[in-house]
């Protein structure tokens, strides 16, 4: 698959990456039941952000889902890929698609198709060992992300600890809200309906060097959340919105001011 090059970044892979296919004649059809992604607006070299959820609607697993020929690839923290194929395998039944994890696949950044979470982040694609290059560098790309405020499983959550609207799967294109049914699409759904979505993972910035993970965010004496990652002067914070909204005066983490990015509501 060719792919554009991005000039922003060096070509290199992501060894914490890993490639699981889903390919045949019902592939889509299986995912679009299962999947929080609309796999009807997904194009051929493509990518759209996607998870699958508990019945209570929280993320088991996220992933990239890359358009290819006859089926899709899903770019999955590689710590998560083996439960994934199992558990679409179950769900799986008559469908004809053959699902498999794809060590021989790798995932590279700086060429490739735009990611949807964030402009700033640089372009990927899956391709074969013989067109990936020797060179990797998954702190560059942890700091990309964290630098943009885009949360990652692994890093910023684990499974069925978040709701999807917690890390911004929507906002990134992720949900298919109109697509019908998917698996825990009713909690998700009553979630956005009844405007209960109280947490988002928001870009926090310093004067200087970050807090660690779990450093508590505070308005006065009121607790917002906590730093789930870092990078330099910048961090990702899972913050309770409701009471940001309500908040007077500064945010702070360790005594220290913290800058709250704006949510790009993309």
């Amino acid at each position: 698959m060719e792919g554009m090059t991005d000039n922003k970044t060096p070509i290199h892979n992501l060894k914490r990456r890993a490639v699981i296919s889903v390919e045949g004649p019902d592939a889509h059809d299986l995912l679009q039941r299962v999947l929080t992604v609309d796999l009807t607006r997904l194009e051929i070299g493509a990518i759209r952000p996607g998870a699958l959820l508990t019945p209570q609607g929280k993320i088991l697993s996220d992933f990239l889902v890359h358009g290819v020929e006859n089926g899709v690839f899903l770019d999955i923290h590689a710590g998560a890929a083996d439960a994934l194929v199992k558990r679409l395998s179950m769900y799986r039944l008559r469908a004809d698609a053959q699902i498999a994890r794809r060590d021989e696949l790798r995932v590279i950044v700086g060429k490739g198709a735009a990611d949807p979470r964030h402009a700033d982040l640089p372009a990927r694609m899956v391709v074969s060992p013989h067109d990936a290059p020797e060179t990797s560098d998954d702190a560059a790309q942890d700091t990309a992300e964290i630098t943009a405020g885009v949360p990652a499983f692994g890093r910023d959550y684990d499974e069925a600890q978040v709701f999807p609207t917690d890390v911004n799967l929507d906002l990134y294109g992720g949900i298919g809200w109109k697509k019908g049914c998917f698996i825990g699409q009713e909690v998700v759904s009553r979630m956005k309906r009844r405007g209960t979505i109280r947490k988002r993972s928001l870009a926090v910035s310093f004067d200087g060097e970050a807090p660690h993970s779990g450093s508590k965010v505070m308005a006065g004496e009121t607790p917002l959340g906590e730093i789930t990652s870092a990078s330099g002067s910048h961090a990702i914070a899972l913050i309770r919105i409701d009471r940001l909204g309500a908040a007077d005066g500064e945010v702070t983490v360790e005594g220290r001011v913290a800058v709250v990015e704006p949510l790009d509501q993309h």
